[in-house]
């Protein structure tokens, strides 16, 4: 099977890897719970029978299709069919309330139907939208007589998925990626790390978080198998079991849910067989993981990534290794994923030089369409800017970093969580850093400024873990 398009080779879809893998290996595990298990064939199938369902419903490309309920092996079949018929899916948390689900799907003016449960359907009964019970469509379609294959009419630049993120209004946003961005990152995970069909995953983050569409499918895209807990919380003895059981290897994941994995796993060295844990989505405490990662983990490769929702979700990665040093400095934004470029700028939109501090924008194929129906944001955020005298499509993360060196940044976080103390611009992640360092005995560290009174000299807190 070959990818070309008019620029030259292309890395293939998600929905196309999973079609190549149900040739190559079709009685291969794809994805597998406590109550089901799909070979890549049945996968291939299914997925197939759900995106001619789609189109007969008039689902084409640039609509969405909303998956609403605890993630299961029917989710995997609705993103591959969702994908395979040309259309993007919106992944819906169950977890979210009734109010914040509505602000979600007002937002999107292209949501044309919403897979549910017989359970999570009632939920959406004032949703003016059509509402299609999951379970009951997938025993249906496995009863149709065998269709012709089916050709999907997904391109690279159509839309792939759609997650939100939160907002400073407190009205979440919605961010829009597409199959050409989501391919280039996932096919560059695979190519970099070594991932084969031995590199079986699990999932532990929320369904609607960005972090777990990668852990969704990754595996897949390498020929290995993605595994789903049962439990609609966290359960991190339940999680310890399923890696010893199904031989887990790479799992993309945020620190806290790592913090409770290891503590989970540490008895009987149950972690055994992991070998990339992909972290990101939030500050990793180095002091809580260095222990388990030098000693029982040191076959495992703890992979640090920097990226937003509107960028592909990854845009830098580090592989963990001098611990003692992270302490004191924090962890290296690393280098940046392939086809994309980080720069560190200042106001006037310049690079930064050592040892000064700048906003991080990203550019290159990672890049987003950008955001659903919010205009003044999406021109605030994507601007075109010259670097190296190239004019580049930008985007702005509002996150800042400071340059240690010409091949070397630290992630420092918002703009505001910086203060001015006695004329120093101090950002408090860096005190953060320093107290974890001086306080042996700490785990983890938050400072807060609680100045009292505007005249006041800033006071600061810190609130601390041991």
């Amino acid at each position: 099977m070959s990818f070309i398009d008019k620029q030259g080779i292309r890395a293939p879809m998600i929905h196309e890897k999973v079609a190549y893998w149900a040739a190559q290996t079709p009685d291969a595990v794809a994805v597998r719970n406590v109550y089901e298990t799909l070979t890549y064939s049945q996968l291939d199938r299914e997925s197939s029978a759900l995106a001619a369902y789609l189109r007969a419903q008039g689902i084409q490309a640039g609509d969405l299709v909303g998956i609403f309920f605890q993630p299961s092996v029917s989710t995997l079949v609705c993103i591959i069919g969702i994908l395979k018929c040309g259309a993007a899916y919106v992944p819906l948390d169950i977890a979210n309330p009734a109010s914040r689900l509505m602000l979600m799907i007002q937002q999107l003016a292209n949501l044309k139907l919403i897979f549910a449960t017989a359970q999570t359907a009632e939920i959406l009964k004032e949703v003016p939208l059509a509402v299609a019970e999951i379970e009951s469509l997938r025993r249906q379609l496995a009863q149709a007589p065998m269709a012709e294959a089916f050709v999907s009419p997904a391109r690279e630049n159509d839309l792939c998925y759609t997650v939100f993120t939160s907002g400073t209004t407190g009205i979440p946003k919605a961010v829009a990626i597409t199959h050409r961005s989501w391919a280039n990152l996932i096919n560059w995970h695979v190519n970099e790390y070594g991932l084969d069909q031995e590199a079986n995953g699990i999932l532990v983050s929320a369904f609607g978080f960005d972090i777990s569409q990668r852990s969704l499918v990754t595996p897949l895209y390498c020929g290995a198998a993605i595994s789903l807990t049962s439990s609609s919380v966290f359960d991190g003895y339940e999680i310890v079991d399923l890696i010893e059981r199904h031989r887990i290897r790479s799992i993309h994941l945020a620190p806290s849910s790592l913090y409770l994995i290891i503590q989970a796993g540490q008895a009987g060295d149950r972690l055994g067989t992991l070998r990339h844990l992909f972290i990101g989505g939030e500050a990793l405490a180095t002091a809580r993981v260095m222990d388990w990662a030098r000693k029982k983990g040191s076959a495992c490769n703890l992979i640090h990534q920097y990226g937003v929702a509107e960028c592909t979700d990854v845009a830098t990665s580090y592989t963990m290794s001098d611990y003692q040093t992270y302490l004191a400095e924090g962890i290296p934004m690393g280098n940046p994923v392939g086809n994309c470029r980080v720069d560190i700028l200042d106001d006037e939109d310049r690079p930064v030089a050592v040892g000064d501090i700048g906003q991080i924008v990203i550019s290159g194929m990672g890049v987003g369409r950008g955001y659903l129906n919010n205009p003044s944001l999406q021109a605030e955020r994507f601007r075109h800017v010259s670097i190296d005298d190239v004019v580049r499509l930008v985007y702005f993360t509002g996150d800042y970093a400071r340059r240690v060196s010409d091949d070397k940044s630290i992630c420092l976080g918002r703009r505001d969580n910086q203060i001015k103390i006695r004329g120093m611009l101090v950002n408090l992640s860096e005190i953060e850093n320093g107290v974890r360092n001086a306080l042996p005995a700490i785990e983890d560290a938050i400072v807060l400024n609680t100045q009292a009174l505007p005249d006041q000299e800033p006071e600061l807190t810190a609130f601390v873990t041991t």
